[in-house]
């Protein structure tokens, strides 16, 4: 994103611990990407903005409809790390033309958010972006199904240590889903079904040979796995220490992906594929949210949307997801 006529990107609660690990990744791949760091908090939206260059702060009020925002402010793209049940960020942003993103929607809660898209379907684009890490699980997992001729099913297994805390708002958004949500949606044997007991259970084995229990979450993962045409589809959460802890260094995130079906080279069975942040599940968030922030302006292999409801692989080309993966030191490879 050399040109500066792409606009800023504006991230509420820009400071928190998603929010400024996606405002790192951005500037790391875009040095001179004009950031606004908003949030509550000004001398922390300061303190961030300073450190990144390129980028200003901003006070946020999520209990006035301006959002509390400098009034001359132009985001091409605005991105909600805070949870706002008013939704006054996306009028806002679509008030404003810029392109909107909302990060901690289950499945069960996107109504509000397609409401108000289909009220202004041309303002701007709208990104449903719930997706564990920032969608990088689920567009790994359709990166390496595009080697399948046919998919029996994906299975998407993710290993959360307890020694790489969730920061706050992804805490309350875990404990909100599981407290007030619905039996989680997977979609199996073509079919889309809400599941409870014991069938949101599933053992999965880690990358050192370890079993970890799971658990299926009402994430929409799924939607997105289903772009595959695999007759079941599902994402499991499981807590447990991950291989880098036993090996005494610093707590990582494990993505073990399970596909079943038919390779183009006419192999078939069951394939699996590992994909190691050692930086934990917050900077693997901030990173696939980097690139889908790339997508909007066009520079993740598709065209540039000027309106649209979105999902990540509206935007992104997974083999573009997979290059930036590497370029911060991440490879999925199959075993």
């Amino acid at each position: 994103m050399a040109e500066v006529v792409f606009g800023p990107v504006l991230i509420l609660g820009g400071y928190g611990s998603v929010g400024s690990r996606t405002a790192r990744a951005l500037r790391q791949l875009h040095p001179e990407l004009p950031l606004v760091i908003a949030g509550r908090d000004t001398a922390k939206a300061e303190a961030l903005a300073a450190e990144l260059g390129h980028a200003i702060s901003a006070p946020l009020d999520l209990e006035r409809d301006d959002l509390g925002l400098p009034a001359d402010l132009e985001p091409a793209v605005v991105l909600t790390a805070v949870r706002d049940l008013s939704l006054r960020t996306q009028n806002w942003a679509a008030a404003q033309g810029a392109a909107y993103i909302a990060l901690s929607d289950g499945v069960f809660e996107i109504g509000p958010a397609i409401a108000g898209f289909i009220r202004q379907p041309k303002a701007a684009p709208v990104v449903l972006l719930g997706h564990s890490m920032g969608s990088v699980p689920a567009l790994a997992a359709l990166h390496a199904a595009s080697d399948f001729e046919r998919i029996e099913a994906i299975e998407v297994g993710l290993v959360f240590d307890p020694a790489d805390p969730l920061g706050l708002a992804s805490q309350e958004d875990m404990e909100r889903i599981g407290a007030i949500g619905p039996a989680p949606l997977v979609r199996s044997q073509g079919l889309w079904r809400w599941i409870g007991a014991p069938q949101t259970e599933r053992s999965f084995t880690g990358i050192d040979g370890r079993t970890h229990q799971g658990a299926t979450v009402g994430l929409v993962d799924v939607f997105s796995l289903s772009a595959s045409a695999a007759k079941s589809v599902r994402v499991d959460f499981a807590e447990g220490q991950t291989a880098s802890t036993l090996r005494g260094e610093k707590p990582s995130h494990e993505v073990i992906i399970e596909i079943a079906g038919q390779r183009k080279d006419g192999r078939e069975g069951r394939f699996r594929w590992e994909l190691v942040d050692l930086d934990g599940y917050a900077a693997l968030s901030a990173k696939g949210i980097a690139v889908v922030i790339e997508g909007l302006f066009g520079l993740a292999g598709k065209p540039r949307p000027t309106s649209g409801l979105h999902l990540p692989e509206t935007l992104v080309d997974t083999g573009h997801l997979m290059r930036r993966l590497a370029g911060f030191g991440i490879v999925m490879r199959e075993t």
